[in-house]
């Protein structure tokens, strides 16, 4: 979704925008098309900050990215036009298949399509659109929307930290962006990217196809440990980073609390996989899985999933193909998933 801009050659940076959790990182074009890695880091804020996808107290937000602008865990973000990502669960998108028509045609096509689809007054809705692919018959056309009351609060809190809107996608837009150039996927893939609170899927095969959300997450996972273990929920980070269902002594106690949501969590995936496969026109079949967030790190889980779901499974490194100066240290294995939709967004450099 983008928003008209006066200065074209000003840089970007990522900005991703959690329940609790900013991050930002920056990346700079250089020779032979690669990005350099400029500065990143994160911050955490008050979860009440923000209701049903609308940030209801920008200031709280503003105030909490103050000491992590002047202190990033790497670098410096210089630059002040930033591209953000709107959660998924709260963004409509969908591919439509309409014929041949003038933009004056298309653009009334799509609004036709919008109300029919989704479940909001137009009149309450941003909507962009492009075509992604041309045929002498058909052609395929992305629609994205998303409510306005969403929009207008990210808007406003970047005018309050000083910051230039340049472009706001989805969240899985942008992870899915970093994910599949990083691993350079040309296959039919479902992306599962796995936040605190929900797991994002969509199925990428050329362009985005099919997305879902499915309402539970890594913080599922914890508070099933706290509550069959008698535990804190620091200890169950502690248990699920440092053993998982992966083999340990704790295996047996891990997986009998685990169990049921980690194939809750595959069913789900099952399902979208099989709702593209036979509605899909290409007949292609899903052929690899690809991992990302702060759980995708969970010894053991890949391995699980790939076994429930028979579709081989991969962990996603957005980080791949970036070039980072000699003097970074390297972004540790349990941060590294967390950047992913602000690489994917940062990946927008020299394109906005």
């Amino acid at each position: 979704m983008r928003v008209p801009l006066v200065y074209q050659e000003k840089p970007v940076f990522g900005f991703d925008l959690g329940t609790r959790t900013a991050k930002m990182l920056q990346l700079k074009t250089i020779s032979g098309g690669r990005y350099e890695v400029m500065g990143y880091g994160y911050a955490n804020f008050p979860e009440e900050a923000i209701v049903e996808g609308i940030i209801v107290d920008p200031e709280e937000i503003a105030d909490a990215m103050k000491p992590l602008l002047k202190q990033m865990s790497f670098g410096k973000i210089t630059a002040t036009r930033v591209a953000t990502a709107l959660p998924v669960a709260k963004v409509f998108t969908r591919v439509l298949d309409l014929p041949p028509m003038d933009a004056a045609d298309l653009d009334q096509a799509v609004h036709l399509e919008a109300e029919q689809y989704i479940p909001v007054p137009l009149p309450d809705l941003y909507i962009d659109y492009e075509t992604i692919e041309t045929g002498t018959e058909r052609n395929e056309v992305l629609m994205v929307a998303a409510p306005r009351a969403i929009v207008d609060s990210y808007i406003k809190l970047f005018d309050l930290m000083g910051f230039e809107v340049g472009l706001i996608d989805s969240s899985l837009s942008a992870a899915t962006r970093a994910i599949v150039e990083s691993t350079q996927m040309d296959k039919p893939t479902l992306v599962a990217d796995i936040g605190s609170t929900s797991i994002d899927l969509t199925v990428h095969d050329k362009v985005i196809r099919l997305t879902n959300t499915i309402p539970m997450g890594g913080d599922t996972l914890t508070q099933q440990l706290v509550k069959d273990l008698g535990i804190k929920p620091e200890q169950a980070n502690e248990i699920k980073y440092k053993f998982g269902v992966g083999p340990s002594g704790l295996q047996p106690k891990v997986m009998a609390s685990l169990g049921a949501p980690l194939k809750k969590m595959c069913d789900e995936m099952r399902k979208v996989i099989k709702f593209y496969e036979n509605r899909s026109a290409s007949k292609r079949k899903i052929e690899t899985i690809i991992v990302g967030g702060g759980s995708a790190s969970m010894p053991g889980f890949l391995e699980y999933m790939a076994a429930e779901i028979s579709v081989p499974v991969i962990v996603a490194d957005p980080w791949a193909g970036l070039v980072t100066p000699k003097q970074v240290h390297k972004v540790s294995k349990y941060d590294a998933p967390m950047y992913t939709t602000a690489i994917g967004l940062a990946r927008l450099e020299g394109h906005l």
